[in-house]
């Protein structure tokens, strides 16, 4: 034994334990990150809730704050602000978004039969031009089975009930939220870690929030002023899909296209309605909103890119709107650990040394 002590180097005898002890750690965190995906996976029925309430908890803080410092308000009156501040008008438009998707819904025969007149005219201009094009593709009667079939009727059923699924979950918000509210008059916030979530993430969201809206209103004028059916419609969506990152700007400006090559076929008015809501997503989400942000959340791109697709698969639809804001609750409590700062510092985009 001895003479294996000495053929072995003295610096790697001191440092294999490290490297094994790092290799252990990572492995276990490995393990604990499978878990955890498991346990998000199988009770995502009350985790969504949560998460959301935990989230409308944290941007209703500041404003609790604001009344009983500033105003003076008792703590009971305070909290009564400010929840009718923040579910008021997250109420009004959710219902205001499932009251037009049930009516669009039940007009949809309507809209089919225009818009197998528009896919007529697509064709007919087609032909015209003498495009070499699979005659397939130029079927009418299969492009006509195609959209007047159970399809388009699923399709709208389907984001019928994803609405209603996310009113559904309303009522565990608010009791959520309420708990959080009993919580925080019993527990003074002296940790820095809560203290930072906090302050990023209600920062974040308030200025999302009013860039959507912001997003949303002039899109609105758009809409409106070209004529287009269903504008206050897609302008409330244009509003929450902005809570999506990168692909939810792209769909709000795709999904009024049908509804625009219907009324106006490939006219003045489409063009103007793709040209003039694609420069309006491009200035406020990429060079207004990022202004205000700075460097808040403290995420790279990519980072923000593989969060929706990883929260996305695991929650759906309500992941990919909890993507970003849970990631970067994630990299601040990741980056006050030692064994784990070095994933944050990834998520931050700043590779360790």
């Amino acid at each position: 034994m001895t003479g294996s002590n000495k053929i072995l180097p003295h610096t790697l005898r001191e440092e294999a334990p490290g490297v094994w002890g790092k290799l252990n750690t990572i492995s276990l965190l490995f393990v604990a990150a499978f878990c955890f995906v498991l346990a998000l996976t199988y009770t995502r029925a009350v985790m969504i809730p949560l998460v959301i309430s935990f989230f409308i908890f944290t941007m209703m803080t500041p404003i609790i704050g604001f009344f009983r410092g500033k105003l003076k308000l008792p703590k009971w009156l305070a909290v009564i602000a400010a929840g009718v501040l923040v579910f008021v008008p997250l109420g009004l438009l959710i219902m205001f978004l499932v009251n037009s998707v049930t009516n669009f819904v039940q007009v949809a025969g309507t809209y089919q039969e225009r818009l197998i007149q528009a896919f007529n005219w697509i064709v007919a201009f087609i032909e015209s031009l003498s495009v070499p094009l699979p005659q397939e593709a130029l079927n009418i009667q299969t492009i006509t089975s195609l959209i007047s079939g159970q399809q388009v009727t699923n399709f709208l059923r389907g984001f019928g009930g994803v609405t209603l699924q996310i009113v559904s979950y309303s009522t565990l918000v608010l009791i959520f939220v309420f708990f959080f509210l009993i919580g925080s008059g019993t527990t003074n916030i002296t940790n820095n870690v809560v203290r930072e979530v906090q302050n990023k993430i209600s920062a974040y969201m308030y200025i999302h929030i009013v860039a959507s809206l912001l997003t949303g209103f002039l899109v609105w004028l758009v809409y409106i002023s070209v004529g287009l059916e269903l504008a206050a419609v897609f302008a409330v969506l244009t509003i929450f899909l902005n809570f999506i990152p990168n692909v939810g700007s792209i769909m709000a400006v795709l999904l009024p296209l049908p509804i625009a090559i219907i009324q106006f076929n490939f006219g003045p008015q489409f063009w103007l309605v793709l040209a003039l809501t694609s420069v309006i997503q491009f200035l406020i989400g990429n060079i207004i909103e990022p202004k205000f942000l700075g460097d808040g959340l403290d995420l790279h791109p990519v980072t923000i890119v593989g969060s929706l697709v990883f929260w996305a698969l695991i929650w759906g639809i309500p992941g990919a709107f909890l993507a970003v804001p849970i990631t970067s609750t994630a990299r601040i409590i990741l980056s006050q650990s030692e064994p784990t700062r070095w994933f944050a510092e990834i998520l931050a985009g700043r590779l360790p040394k």
